[in-house]
């Protein structure tokens, strides 16, 4: 998405990034998977009621975006050689900011987790999904002070665990493509 710097012909155009986004209560760190789609890598429990709080990126692109969560599933993988989770969650309209990344596929998306040991974050950044804690090269080690912190949040408690990546993997790409709620 371009948005123009200036109303004169031939103005400069400024692409805006990912937009930064979290969850309240709580300031949970996410990433817009979709325009009406919000991923949790490595989720921690969550409120009940949700808010996913959507900025531009850069800063003053836009108004912040405040749009309730209207479902989620909590789904992760354990195969015996990795472990991850994922907070799905659909938004109650689409995002205006949606950036979307590279359409990565279930076995695309599979294989970056295995090259990145089951770190979710580490993975989409693969694909051109930037998170909430930095994403690519940083997301490993904040995602591992995350965890170790001590008195951190407790962990969401997965609604499906699947015993295979590429079915995590599948369930994870099928929200990408989420609607928003029609009310009904």
């Amino acid at each position: 998405m371009c948005v123009p710097l200036s109303t004169t012909p031939g103005c400069f155009m400024a692409r805006m990034s990912h937009p930064h986004v979290t969850l309240e209560p709580g300031r949970i760190a996410a990433l817009l998977l979709g325009p009406a789609a919000v991923l949790v890598p490595s989720p921690p429990a969550m409120a009940a009621e949700l808010t996913a709080v959507v900025q531009p990126v850069p800063a003053g692109l836009g108004a912040v975006e405040r749009i309730a969560v209207v479902e989620r599933e909590v789904v992760a993988v354990e195969d015996g050689q990795l472990a991850s989770a994922a907070g799905l969650l659909r938004i109650g309209e689409a995002s205006s900011y949606a950036v979307p990344g590279e359409a990565c596929g279930p076995q695309r998306l599979a294989e970056a987790l295995r090259r990145h040991r089951g770190d979710l974050w580490s993975a989409l950044a693969e694909f051109g999904y930037v998170g909430g804690r930095g994403g690519g090269v940083q997301a490993a080690a904040l995602a591992a002070a995350f965890a170790a912190a001590p008195g951190g949040p407790e962990p969401a408690t997965p609604d499906r665990v699947f015993a295979s990546v590429e079915e995590f993997a599948a369930r994870c790409c099928a929200w990408r493509d989420a609607r928003p709620s029609t009310g009904g």
